[in-house]
């Protein structure tokens, strides 16, 4: 694996979020809905440890051509 797959992940993440807040802030979309705050600290993590995971899977930088 290349080191693009983390950076999708979290590019993934990243823009989920964004709509998510926006939908949020246009009263279309309620977060709580669809999780508790309760429940963000293990999303947290989740991600956390998602993102070392992939670190480890991959061989090299993101972006960088092996030649």
């Amino acid at each position: 694996m290349s080191g693009w797959k983390t950076v999708l992940f979290n590019g993934g993440l990243g823009i989920v979020a964004l709509i998510a807040e926006l939908l949020n802030y246009l009263s279309v979309f309620n977060w709580r809905e669809v999780l508790p705050p309760e429940y963000a600290p293990g999303v947290i993590l989740g991600i956390g440890v998602a993102n070392i995971v992939l670190r480890h899977v991959t061989t090299g930088p993101a972006g960088w051509r092996q030649k």
